[in-house]
This record gives C-alpha cells, sequence and structure tokens, in this order.
C-alpha cells in the first residue's frame, strides 16, 4: 500500500505542473463531454507494478480488477459535467463429479447483481471532484445434486435476495487525455433476505431450513485505486 501510495503521490506531483492545460499537444481533449462513454476497473496492479520497478522487489506482470467487486462499473455522460452509471453482473455456473464407486455430484447456481446511478462533476482544470448515488439489486441460487445407483439427494438453497443504495464522494486526476485514476468514498444501506433451503433424499420426507435476514446501515468505505477509460 505504502508503495502505490507514493507512486501516486509522484504521479500527481508531475501532472500538477500542467493541470491547467485541458487539451493534449494533438488536441485531444483530457476531459470527458457529453455523449462519451467510460469503463472503471481497479488499478492497484498497475501501480504495484510502477513501485516495485523502481526496487529490487519481484515485479509480476501487471493486472486489473473489478472496481466494485464482481462487477462491471460503466456510464454515460448525459452533459460534460453529470454520467449515469451502470453496475451490472450475471453469472452462470455447473460442474460435476464422479468418484470410483460411481456417486455424483453435479452442482449449478446464478449470481446476478444491478444497479443504476447518478454522478455530478466539479471541477474545471485535470483535477476533477464527483459526488452521487447509486442503487443495487442482487439474486442468488445454488443446487447441489448427489445421486447413485438407486440414491438420490437433492439440495436446494433458498433464492437470495438483496437491495442496496449507496452514496458517494471522490476524486480524479486525468494523466491523459480521457484516462484518469481516482478514488471514492462511500456510504450505504444493505438489506438481505434468504429463503427457506431445501433437501430430498430418496426415501426421506422433505426437510425445510430456515429463513435468513440481514440489514447494514452505514460503514464508509473507500475503494482501491481505480483507472478509468473514456471514449
Amino acid at each position: 500500500m505504502k508503495k502505490i501510495i507514493l507512486t501516486v503521490a509522484a504521479v500527481f506531483a508531475f501532472g500538477a505542473v500542467n493541470a491547467q492545460d485541458l487539451k493534449s499537444k494533438k488536441g485531444e481533449n483530457y476531459l470527458p463531454v457529453s455523449g462519451d462513454w467510460a469503463i472503471g476497473f481497479n488499478a492497484n496492479g498497475l501501480f504495484n507494478y510502477v513501485g516495485n520497478a523502481f526496487n529490487s522487489s519481484a515485479n509480476s506482470a501487471p493486472s486489473v480488477t473489478y472496481q466494485n467487486a464482481g462487477t462491471f462499473v460503466g456510464k454515460r455522460f448525459t452533459s460534460d459535467k453529470s454520467a449515469q452509471r451502470v453496475i451490472a453482473n450475471l453469472a452462470f455456473g455447473s460442474g460435476s463429479t464422479e468418484d470410483a464407486a460411481g456417486t455424483k455430484v453435479a452442482t449449478s447456481g446464478f449470481d446476478l447483481n444491478v444497479g443504476l446511478g447518478k454522478e455530478w462533476r466539479r471541477g474545471s482544470t485535470r483535477l476533477q471532484g464527483f459526488y452521487g448515488a447509486d442503487v443495487f439489486l442482487s439474486v442468488n441460487s445454488n443446487s447441489v445434486k448427489t445421486t447413485n445407483t438407486g440414491y438420490e439427494k437433492l439440495v436446494k438453497s433458498g433464492l437470495g435476495f438483496g437491495v442496496g443504495a449507496q452514496g458517494f464522494i471522490g476524486a480524479e486526476y486525468f494523466l491523459f487525455p480521457k484516462i484518469s485514476i481516482g478514488a471514492q468514498y462511500t456510504y450505504g444501506l444493505n438489506i438481505d433476505v434468504n429463503g427457506a433451503s431445501t433437501t430430498t433424499e430418496t426415501g426421506q420426507p422433505e426437510v425445510k431450513g430456515g429463513k435468513s435476514s440481514g440489514f447494514n446501515l452505514g460503514g464508509v468505505g473507500v475503494s482501491s485505486i481505480n483507472m478509468t477509460l473514456h471514449f
């Protein structure tokens, strides 16, 4: 983390000299404008790579990951100073194994996360502040089926359902035309409800599990160093 902070500080110090220049030598705009689209991702791996280049630490290939855990984050600028945000992920999975005794285990599941938000921006230089809010919806379920000759057991999780909302505020600096780094703080509300699981087994009555729910408000969160590409 210390390497990341020092690297980012050096980049900001270098760029501050030209903070008022909003066009490149080729005439390209540094800042996004109405009609632009953008995607964001966690750039910690990139900054670790740059930081390690200046010392004797092992330096693996640079990598990027999700800006929000397990989700795609995109924006569409409706004006030079505001944007609509989309947060989404839809995953399906299945698999099976079979042991030497002929017992087969098949698993399946899905996970849906979607969100919409609005972002507003402030600043007249390459250093831009932003703030706004997002709302979220998540749905998930999974099952495990075990079978052998004359025997079957099926365990289904209850349908998981969640809703949430968060406010956010942050800042980013445009290192290159339409390419920025930044971070944001968030504060939000989340409600989760999980339906009862069911277990059916050959020769046995159906067994139902219990339901559960959760509520969480607050807990200021900070994102990692993020990079956003506009086009």
